[in-house]
């Protein structure tokens, strides 16, 4: 451990002088505005770019996030500076920031909720397709008040432009894309269309994509129970076979706009646990969006910024293929405005009001939680200050949350602390506050620092659990008296946004009281009658813990002459997470990363190739084991062919070149499931 931090130390030390560094430019094309002045949409109505947050934020757009681009979210992410995925198989994985997941990262669809399941189990995929996004956003700090006590980690923010938010100018314009090949022989088809006038505008997308089982380096499992015949180079039920599409539009108005739009989102995919029959999950989700804008100001206020979400979602654990094991249903929605006020002097800021409410339930063998409704509600207020050279940003937010309990099986088995009874309500309530600056030494410079305290409201999974969990092999129990998790972090920040070396370094701690996770307990505490298959017994319990680490992400630009660039990206992350209360490291944590990237682009060529190294995690809880380091090589080219009015790109990308073994030390599945193989995908892409 002292190795690793030492040498983020270091990295970040080393970074620092490159950047406050007096630099000669190649030219004074090096000198152009890249990346950090990207403007982020989720940091609220007066958006601001990445270089003007007190917050650490990440965002992927344009090239990058075409190369980057994966079946599933946390995958599409999972190279970025900080993010890593649960990677549950190729079909199933949510973003992990800085070691926090699970229920401590908000994920939203155009900055509404994803109203699925996928913060209650690893095994659930979250009912987003990374494919149509247009954007990801990825913010942590002050910001993240806007949108729940459960962005304690941070909120990811995919924006697809469903709705769309600006006016049309008469013609069409929309991306079709064919690819194929990789690891698990990929076949997929996204088209993006939108059209309209001044009046109207309208955007389609739909895509189609089916997968058979991803190759791997020798052998999925490497359990104590791995059977000595299993397969080699593939890994079992990880195939993937999505449908998904959304049909929306927006009319626009002198004041303001509003708009609708409708999405379908469909998958099956397989869940390599080694089980035999093969597990399977058929996820369905339908879904209602609106937003709308007023522009002109009224009362006190600029504007007026309002979005609302429904989404009916099910989705049934499959075994053998056609078995329906359990089928969880969730009916909810979101719905939140915000109200940008008019500025006084050099004081701006906004206030809003958020409303929540999901009603879940699950039928089946494998029932982990008791049917339950949950209602939330919430105000907050950002506030901004600019003297000099300094941007003073605040925030606040109070939410409360009650969580009703619907019918409980009298029998099942009982411990202390956990609900007992049908129709049993706990309420819960709390304060998250935070304050930061940007500060500009110089031009081109910024530091921002933020301090940030959050009570994150406990769960109903947390709360009422009670039942086998197949997708993390476990029986777990909840804890009905669970408190607010209360945390306080400090963000600090050092941005360069133009000249030969750009780039941003990052260092974090955060200090939890009633921390809440699972531990582990005897084996005789479920009664064999209730725990036929022998899952291990967990709890969910609270205690003290800390975390402390960063990020390094810096770009230096080689050659910039004209249109031809040569850039060499550097990067490194590392989190340390201790379970504070008996001294002992946390579970599924993340290694630390290095990586450096070449990338060449011109009018015409676009290549580049990358290594990035994971160390081996020798830092982990009583009921783990070490994960082995690894580095993937990856290489891209693509050409760019103008026929006429619409552009052409052809493409390939290769993934881990050599072909190492590589597992994640944040999965469930790291014994069971090994990131994918060697494999180069191929695809065109019509730009018009």
């Amino acid at each position: 451990m002292k190795t690793h931090f030492h040498f983020l130390s270091l990295t970040l030390l080393l970074g620092a002088r490159v950047l406050g560094a007096t630099e000669t430019t190649p030219d004074s094309g090096a000198e152009k505005i890249i990346k950090l002045d990207t403007v982020i949409v989720s940091a609220g109505p007066d958006a601001k770019s990445a270089f003007d947050l007190a917050q650490g934020t990440s965002i992927l757009i344009g090239d990058e996030l075409r190369r980057r681009e994966q079946a599933t979210l946390g995958e599409t992410l999972a190279a970025m500076p900080g993010i890593n995925s649960t990677y549950y198989g190729p079909g199933a994985s949510r973003p992990v920031i800085r070691g926090l997941g699970g229920d401590r990262v908000r994920v939203l669809t155009n900055s509404i909720g994803a109203l699925d399941a996928s913060n209650i189990s690893p095994d659930h995929n979250a009912a987003i397709e990374p494919l149509f996004a247009s954007r990801i956003e990825v913010l942590r700090g002050p910001a993240t008040l806007l949108y729940g006590s459960s962005a304690v980690g941070g909120v990811v923010n995919v924006i697809d432009n469903s709705i769309p938010d600006t006016a049309a100018d008469g013609q069409a314009h929309g991306a079709l894309e064919l690819r194929g090949f990789g690891p698990a022989d990929e076949r997929a088809g996204v088209l993006s269309v939108g059209g309209g006038n001044a009046g109207f505008a309208f955007h389609v997308n739909g895509l189609r994509q089916q997968t058979g089982d991803t190759r791997i380096p020798g052998v999925a499992r490497i359990d104590a129970g791995a059977p000595a015949d299993q397969p080699r180079g593939t890994l079992p039920s990880s195939a993937i076979d999505t449908k998904s599409g959304s049909l929306g539009a927006t009319g626009f108005w002198s004041a303001g706009r509003l708009g609708v739009a409708l999405s379908k989102y469909d998958t099956d995919y397989g869940v390599p646990t080694g089980d035999d029959p093969p597990t399977s999950i058929s996820l369905r989700q339908s879904r209602f969006d609106l937003a709308g804008e007023i522009s002109r100001p009224f009362g006190v206020f600029r504007g007026l910024h309002a979005k609302f979400g429904y989404g009916d979602y099910r989705h049934s654990e499959l075994s053998g293929g056609t078995v329906v094991n359990t089928t969880f249903h969730n009916r909810a929605w979101e719905g939140r405005l915000e109200l940008p006020v008019q500025p006084i002097g050099d004081l701006s800021g906004t206030v809003g009001l958020q409303a929540a409410r999901s009603n879940f339930s699950a039928v089946g063998a494998e029932v982990v939680t008791p049917p339950y409704v949950t209602t939330n509600g919430a105000v907050f207020l950002l506030e901004e200050l600019k003297r000099g050279p300094v941007t003073w940003q605040v925030g606040a937010r109070y939410e409360a949350q009650s969580v009703t309990l619907g019918a409980v099986d009298p029998a099942l088995p009982a411990l202390p602390g956990l609900a007992a009874a049908t129709g049993e309500k706990k309420t819960f309530g709390g304060l998250s506050a935070s304050g930061g600056f940007v500060w500009y030494p110089a031009k081109d410079y910024s530091v921002g620092v933020s301090l940030a305290y959050s009570e994150r409201l406990p769960t109903a999974q947390e709360l009422f659990s009670n039942g086998p969990h197949g997708g993390t092999g476990a029986y777990e129990f909840g804890t009905s008296g669970l408190r607010n998790e209360k945390s306080t972090g400090l963000d600090v920040s050092l941005r360069k946004r133009a000249g030969f070396v750009t780039g941003s370094l990052s260092f974090f701690v955060n200090r939890f009281s009633g921390y809440i996770f699972e531990q582990q307990l005897p084996p005789d505490a479920v009664p064999v009658e209730n725990n036929p298959d022998g899952l291990t017994p967990y709890q969910f319990i609270a205690k003290d813990a800390r975390f402390y680490g960063g990020e390094a992400d810096v770009e230096l630009h080689l050659w910039d002459r004209g249109n031809r660039h040569l850039h060499l990206d550097l990067m490194a992350d590392y989190v340390h997470a201790q379970q504070a209360t008996d001294d002992e490291p946390l579970p599924r944590i993340p290694p630390m990363r290095y990586g450096a990237g070449l990338r060449y682009e011109d009018s015409r060529w676009r290549a580049g190739v990358e290594l990035r190294h994971a160390a081996r995690q020798n830092r982990f809880s009583s009921t783990e084991n070490s994960t082995a380091g690894y580095a993937l090589l990856n290489a891209d080219v693509s050409f760019l062919v103008n026929p006429g009015d619409a552009t052409w790109e052809l493409f390939l990308r290769g993934n881990n070149l050599t072909n190492a073994t590589a597992r994640a030390s944040t999965s469930f599945l790291k014994d069971f499931a090994p990131l994918p193989g060697r494999g180069v995908l191929a695809g065109v892409r019509m730009l018009f």
